[in-house]
C-alpha cells in the first residue's frame, strides 16, 4: 500500500501552536534557567571526519555533499557531557522540567523549547501525582523519541554507556510509554540493576539527577560508544548466537508491513537479489533476540533508509551493509553506524515514488534493479 500524505494540521492544533510559542517567551522572564554541574566525559575529537559509502564512486554528488553538510553541523555535539540536576522533575518523556523551564539538553532537539515550555508547563500546575523517588542519584538517558526502535538503539543505549562511566549503580530511569522487550534486555546488558518506570502522565520529584545528553545529531555517532553498546549486548546475548553461523548469511529486510517508506518495485528488487542467495526477512515477526542473531549472521545485509536498518549494529566488522536510500531524503545515520563498528557500507540512490505532496521523510523509494546488482554482485563474488 503506497505511503499517504501526512494530514494537516486542526485547527486546536494551530492554535496551540501559537500559544505555546507566547507562553515559551512570556516564561523566560519570569522563571531562571535550571542550574545544572556539567561533567565532561570526552571532548568532541579534533580530528573526526565524515565517513564515506565504499561505493563512492557510484554516489551521486548531492548525497555527498550531505553527508558532508550535516556532519560539519553537529561535530561539536560529539563531546561526550553528562548534566547533575538537584531538585527538579522529570516528565514520562523524559522532559526535565523545574518552575516554568524546560532544561533544553533533555530535548531531542533543542526547537522542541516551544512544545512544552507553554501549556505543558502551565498543566503542571494542577492536582497531578508527582512522585518522589529515593533520595540517590538517580539516571536519564531517554526524551520523547526514544518510542522509537532506531532512536532507543542508537542514541539513547549510547547516552546510558556514557552514564554509567560516572554514576554505574543509579537507579535508571525507563519510558512507560514503550513497553517492548528490547529496552529492559539492553538496559540490563549494560550493567545497570535498579530501574524505575514512568509510565504516561506521571511526574518524578528527583532530588538527584544525572542527565546523560546524546552525543551526536542527526545521524552521526561516536564509535567509542557505539561499540561499546555492541558489545554489551552480543556479550549479553552470547548464548543465544551461534559461532560458526556469523557472517554467513545473505539478508534482505522488508519493509512492504510498514506504514511509509516502502519500495514501490520491491518485487522486482527481490528477484534479483534472489540470483545471489538473498533471503527476506521480517523483523516485524522476531523477538529482539532473533534480530540480533539475523545480523549476528549477516555477511551482506540490504535494506530501505528506516529503523529496520537500526540492527548493522550487530553485524560483524568486516561485513557489508547496503543502503537504499532516495536523494529527497538524505540521513547519514547508517553510514555513521556501520562506519563506528567496521562495517563496510554501500548506497544504492534512488528516486522517490511518492507523490510530492507526501512529506519527504515518509516517502516512498524506487531503486534501479540493475544499480542494485551493480552493488551487491561484486560483494557477492569476494564472498
Amino acid at each position: 500500500m503506497a505511503t499517504a500524505p501526512l494530514r494537516p494540521p486542526t485547527f486546536w492544533q494551530r492554535t496551540k501552536k501559537v500559544i505555546d510559542r507566547n507562553l515559551s517567551r512570556l516564561t523566560k522572564f519570569v522563571s531562571a534557567p535550571l542550574a545544572a554541574e556539567e561533567i565532561e566525559v570526552a571532548p568532541a575529537p579534533l580530528n573526526a571526519k565524515a565517513p564515506q559509502p565504499i561505493n563512492v564512486e557510484m554516489v551521486p554528488q548531492v548525497f555527498l555533499d550531505g553527508f558532508a553538510k550535516v556532519f560539519a553541523e553537529i561535530q561539536p555535539n560529539l563531546r561526550q557531557v553528562v548534566y547533575r540536576l538537584r531538585d527538579a522533575r522529570v516528565a514520562w518523556h523524559g522532559s526535565v522540567v523545574k518552575g516554568l523551564r524546560v532544561f533544553l539538553p533533555s530535548l531531542p532537539q533543542p526547537w522542541m523549547e516551544f512544545e512544552l515550555a507553554g501549556t505543558f508547563l502551565l498543566r503542571q500546575f494542577r492536582s497531578r501525582k508527582v512522585l518522589t523517588l529515593a533520595t540517590g542519584p538517580v539516571g536519564l538517558a531517554f526524551d520523547s523519541w526514544s518510542g522509537n526502535y532506531f532512536h532507543w538503539i542508537a542514541e539513547e543505549l549510547p547516552r546510558l554507556a556514557l552514564l554509567r562511566k560516572v554514576q554505574p549503580e543509579c537507579i535508571v530511569l525507563l519510558p512507560g510509554l514503550n513497553s517492548s522487550d528490547y529496552i529492559v534486555q539492553t538496559v540490563s546488558a549494560l550493567g545497570f540493576r535498579h530501574t524505575h518506570t514512568l509510565m504516561p502522565g506521571e511526574l518524578a520529584e528527583v532530588r538527584d539527577l544525572w542527565l546523560a545528553v546524546r552525543p551526536g545529531r542527526h545521524g552521526y555517532m561516536v564509535p567509542e560508544l557505539m561499540r561499546e553498546v555492541r558489545e554489551a549486548v552480543l556479550g549479553s546475548l552470547a548464548a543465544s548466537l551461534d559461532p560458526f553461523k556469523r557472517a554467513t548469511r545473505r539478508i534482505y529486510v522488508s519493509r512492504c508491513r510498514q506504514k511509509w517508506r516502502q519500495l514501490t518495485n520491491e518485487e522486482e528488487i527481490v528477484g534479483v537479489l534472489a540470483r545471489y542467495g538473498f533471503e527476506t526477512v521480517y523483523f516485524e515477526d522476531m523477538t529482539f533476540v532473533e534480530q540480533v542473531r539475523t545480523m549476528y549472521e549477516a555477511a551482506v545485509f540490504i535494506g530501505i533508509h528506516g529503523a529496520n536498518m537500526t540492527n548493522i549494529l550487530f553485524m560483524t566488522p568486516g561485513s557489508n551493509a547496503i543502503e537504499i536510500m532516495s536523494h529527497t531524503y538524505i540521513n547519514p545515520s547508517y553510514l555513521s553506524m556501520a562506519n563506528s563498528i567496521g562495517v563496510y557500507y554501500s548506497l544504492v540512490p534512488s528516486a522517490q515514488s511518492s507523490p510530492m505532496e507526501v512529506e519527504r521523510g515518509y516517502a516512498d523509494m524506487l531503486a534501479d534493479p540493475m544499480l542494485v546488482e551493480q552493488v551487491v554482485r561484486p560483494l557477492c563474488v569476494e564472498q
